[in-house]
């Protein structure tokens, strides 16, 4: 006797192998200050090998006057790193000790204000609320503001 498979069944057997065989994912381009540039929908398929595996995201770097600014890992959950380096390799004048930091939420309100020196310089931003802020580093009468993300 010969038995017969029920519609519903067939039915979900041809729309689950439609979803699987279907999946999509939409990535997203960032520049060095965290600001989104772009989006593009990326079609997984059955092999994501082109997927990016990494969990550590680029680190943003600029120059201000002489000098580089690196900040990682941005975004950050808590803790970051502030690296100011000469862009040269002359040593650092009487301006690195006029070199501040502040942070700002997105209302304006500063949240921390001190002073830095060259080299690296741990930022807790742990106790802030996940959001994104803007790290202001001035040396001098330069100032450079960066997009930090908090997750």
């Amino acid at each position: 006797m010969k038995q017969k498979i029920p519609i519903y069944i067939v039915l979900f057997i041809i729309g689950t192998l439609m979803t699987v065989s279907a999946q999509q994912m939409v990535s997203y381009a960032y520049d060095y200050a965290g600001n989104r540039i772009s989006r593009k929908i990326v079609d997984m398929g059955s092999n994501p090998s082109h997927a990016k595996k990494s969990d550590d995201p680029a680190p943003v770097v600029d120059q201000l006057g002489g000098r580089t600014i690196t900040i990682y890992p941005n975004p950050t959950k808590g803790i970051m790193q502030l690296e100011i380096t000469n862009g040269t390799n002359k040593p650092l004048t009487d301006q690195a000790s006029e070199m501040r930091i502040t942070i700002y939420n997105a209302q304006g309100q500063q949240l921390m204000n001190r002073a830095v020196e060259a080299g690296t310089t741990t930022l807790d931003i742990a106790r802030y609320a996940a959001a994104y802020y803007i790290l202001r580093v001035q040396a001098g009468d330069k100032i450079k503001e960066f997009k930090v993300i908090k997750n």
